[in-house]
């Protein structure tokens, strides 16, 4: 395997990476705003909890896109220029 195949290969496994934190922080946003905002004590502890996790999830999945987007820039940049006819 080449090093740019490497490098594009981590890029995808970041990205896969990314998804699933990703989609549990965009669904457990509004449901820990929601129960951050109920009736009892309880029910804000639980909501601020999962606005913790939930941001948490925010900052993996940004981290993990970030690194991938860096690491795809670079095998893109290192690869060698083809010869045009």
């Amino acid at each position: 395997m080449t090093p740019n195949a490497k490098k594009i290969t981590a890029a995808l496994l970041l990205g896969l990476l990314a998804l699933p934190t990703g989609v549990c922080s965009l669904v457990f946003t509004p449901v820990g705003f929601a129960s951050y905002f109920g009736r009892d004590a309880l029910e804000r502890d639980i909501g601020l909890f999962a606005l913790i996790c939930s941001a948490v999830g925010w900052v993996i999945c940004g981290l993990a896109i970030w690194g991938g987007l860096r690491l795809h820039h670079s095998a893109v940049r290192d690869e060698p220029p083809t010869a045009s006819p």
